[in-house]
């Protein structure tokens, strides 16, 4: 009998865990609310496994970019380092082993491309979901030492998942992007504002 309810409670437990896990992460990639589709295939697990889903490794900002409204302050400002990469390596989001990393920032053409890779520590599958491509370009921008907001002309949501959930598993990672029509200036600092999570101060140097 006594057994019986240790294995009971153990459940209810593990249970708990899952429903916490998943209510912290099942908006992040995206908007808080968002919903999608879910994933009929392991075909984004096993990418992401090889690091082939997005991120540094994609090649360049142009590649993939698909029409959007930039918002204000779209072209690009004085003094632009041409076809440089910063790494950056800044925290985004960090919790019970789901982690959220600004990996770097790449100047080419008069575009910044931020690339950032979402690592899943925890013994649980982490549900993440992409808002429609409309929605998702207006669910992070950039705001210059100028003060213009500037969203992204392309992400990788609107780009290879648009209006899909689906889910990282425990030990890997998903590397996302997204693509802005303008350069900071050299040493300048800029917000960004990435989905629902806080704000993060970045400086190119």
């Amino acid at each position: 009998m006594t057994k019986r309810y240790v294995g009971l409670l153990a459940l209810v437990a593990v249970t708990a865990c899952l429903a916490v896990v998943g209510t912290l992460g099942g908006w992040f990639l995206a908007g808080r609310g968002d919903s999608g589709r879910a994933d009929p295939t392991p075909s984004a697990r096993d990418a992401a496994t090889t690091g082939a889903v997005g991120g540094p490794s994609t090649g360049s900002p142009a590649a993939g970019a698909s029409s959007g409204s930039p918002g204000a302050g779209a072209s690009p400002t004085k003094e632009q380092p041409a076809g440089r990469t910063y790494q950056l390596d800044r925290s985004v989001y960090s919790q019970a082993g789901l982690t959220v990393t600004l990996v770097s920032a790449e100047v080419t053409g008069g575009k910044l491309r931020l690339n950032l890779t979402y690592r899943n520590g925890s013994p649980v599958p982490w549900p993440v979901s992409c808002p429609t491509a409309e929605v998702d370009r207006t669910s992070s921008e950039i705001v210059l030492s100028d003060g213009r907001t500037v969203r992204p002309e392309s992400t990788w949501c609107t780009t290879t998942r648009p209006d899909e959930s689906f889910s990282i598993a425990s030990g890997e990672r998903v590397e996302s992007w997204a693509v802005f029509p303008v350069v900071p200036e050299t040493g300048s600092s800029f917000e960004l504002t990435w989905y629902d999570f806080p704000t993060l101060d970045v400086r190119l140097r």
